[in-house]
């Protein structure tokens, strides 16, 4: 199993405090045989009632208590990010979670876009200083010197200090959604996850549609999968888990 697998196996023991042993870690080669496990440690029969539909129900209606969109604009389909402007995003969003009976919040992230842009950028630089470096001379400052010794290492600390300081000053573009959580849909599933409460199940008492859905996010977080995400995938062949 390779780091990826290693990393979403760890996440699914945290997320329901199992332990899953490397024997068994071996056998998962699609998300259903990952859910059937946990199902097997920490499950219980489900109720009549989908939980899904119930989350989506209540998202529908706080989303349409705290914003003008009209019913049928909020579809299971619709990208949460189609429906919340970005301005305000982030403060309907904190509505909309508390109406909802969340404790929880979602984690925001910056845009796709933006993350490429900043660590191409980061990278050009980098390589920028290692070439300027390799043209440098030497002079009397020790630390001249020892970065112009090592030009491919410096490149790599100033690539990191870009990133960093990128980081930093787009710390208020954090605006979309992760993945997981992309569509109205993807967030109902989270909800599910992530506050049973909010759909009537007892906490510490999983259905298979709660561990279902945990699972997926976790598996969409870690291999960004979430158009390939079918739970009879296979997690190498067809989600690209290396």
């Amino acid at each position: 199993m390779g780091l990826e697998g290693v990393e979403i196996v760890m996440k699914v023991e945290e997320a329901f405090e199992i332990a899953i042993e490397d024997a068994e870690a071996e056998k998962i080669t699609t998300p259903r045989h990952l859910i059937d496990l946990v199902m097997g440690k920490v499950g219980r029969p489900d109720r009549a009632a989908c939980l899904t539909q119930r989350a989506f129900h209540r998202l529908r209606a706080s989303l349409l208590r705290s914003t003008r969109l009209a019913r049928g604009e909020i579809r299971l389909e619709a990208t949460m990010t189609s429906l919340l402007p970005t301005r305000s995003r982030t403060q309907l969003l904190h509505q909309v979670i508390d109406d909802v009976g969340l404790t929880e919040q979602p984690k925001i992230v910056r845009p796709l876009r933006l993350v490429k842009v900043l660590s191409g950028l980061s990278l050009v630089l980098g390589a920028a200083a290692a070439v300027i470096l390799l043209r440098a001379k030497p002079s009397s400052n020790l630390w001249t010197n020892l970065a112009i010794d090592s030009p491919i290492f410096s490149g790599l600390i100033a690539t990191i200090l870009c990133g960093w300081v990128f980081a930093l000053l787009t710390r208020n573009l954090r605006n979309d959604f992760k993945p997981a959580m992309a569509t109205v849909g993807g967030f109902a599933r989270w909800i599910v996850a992530h506050g049973p409460e909010v759909v009537d199940a007892p906490p510490g008492q999983w259905s298979r549609e709660q561990v279902a859905a945990k699972v997926r996010e976790i598996v969409i977080d870690v291999l960004g999968c979430e158009k390939q995400y079918r739970e009879d995938a296979h997690f190498v062949k067809e989600l690209g888990m290396g």
